[in-house]
């Protein structure tokens, strides 16, 4: 049901992505602004980006296999890293292309007023987007729609800041004001410097996860409890927990009562397995060992 959820927030990101590209690729060639241009690249990416994160999640929802003994939740981890690259590449892009019509020193802007119709429309469009992607990313853990839920918040700070940019050069021209057409540049230099940050973001926490890296504190401390609390557990240690893609895998040594049969120990770890998967859905499984207690120990 989970990886369903995933999907359909996918397509739609798909949807959205195709209809505000071909929106913009329109409004850049009337316009001739390099800060629509720049939003037209970074709407491309954005739609490689939810393929890439439909692809991942698609993946990743194929039960574990002779091969992946473990799954193949990490597809949607590898969709954040690729889809982080998309993002780095596009900035730098549009930079570069920023910076030389800087140093050309001209550059005309048309259709103004068109083009801040249009852009003030895709604006309502990324708010609305960027919000169902965030809760949805939050509801199912998933690398892949987080990566593309700030996709799209990136595309709402640079839409606001490619309006106002394009607004300097309107009323530019509008008072004749010469020399306003460098905020066109501006704006989207701005925006490729937005990229750039929410790509160190993606691609950090994508690379941590690959890296095996412990999940937050707080899952830790709930494992922690529910061991604690368990009839039967004397003590735990080596508790390691690990992340792949929205699932936790779990490893804990348990001491037990040394009397304790190996039935009776079987079940202790079978029911403790249990209850801590209950506590947390996106616990995909749990290897306890089971060892005899020192006698000196207590619960």
């Amino acid at each position: 049901m989970t990886a369903e959820r995933k999907l359909k927030a996918a397509s739609i990101t798909i949807a959205a992505n195709t209809g505000l590209i071909a929106v913009k690729i329109v409004v850049a060639i009337l316009s001739g602004s390099i800060a629509i241009f720049a939003e037209v690249l970074h709407s491309f990416f954005a739609l490689l980006a939810s393929l890439f994160a439909y692809g991942g999640i698609k993946l990743a929802s194929r039960p574990a296999d002779e091969d992946h003994h473990y799954g193949h939740e990490k597809f949607e981890n590898v969709s954040g890293l690729i889809q982080t690259l998309l993002i780095v590449l596009t900035a730098l892009f549009v930079i570069y292309e920023s910076v030389s019509r800087l140093f050309a020193k001209t550059h005309e802007v048309e259709n103004l007023a068109v083009a801040l119709g249009v852009m003030t429309l895709t604006l309502i469009v990324d708010i609305i987007v960027a919000r169902f992607l965030h809760k949805m990313s939050a509801e199912t853990r998933s690398a892949a729609l987080e990566a593309d839920a700030y996709h799209f918040s990136t595309d709402l700070w640079s839409a606001i800041t490619v309006i106002l940019g394009l607004g300097f050069v309107y009323f530019g021209e509008l008072l004749s004001i010469p020399g306003l057409w460098i905020f066109d540049s501006v704006a989207a230099i701005i925006v490729a410097l937005l990229m750039l940050s929410v790509s160190w973001h993606l691609g950090s926490k994508a690379l941590q996860v690959m890296l095996d890296r412990s999940p937050d504190e707080k899952v830790v401390r709930q494992i922690e409890r529910t061991i604690a609390t368990m009839p039967g557990v004397e003590l735990s240690h080596c508790l390691r927990v690990r992340e792949s893609g929205s699932a936790y895998f779990i490893d804990v040594h348990l001491h037990v009562d040394p009397a304790m049969t190996v039935r009776a120990s079987h079940q202790l770890a079978h029911d403790l397995k249990r209850k801590v998967l209950a506590k947390n859905p996106y616990i995909k499984d749990m290897t306890i060992h089971i060892e005899p207690a020192k006698r000196e120990e207590k619960k």
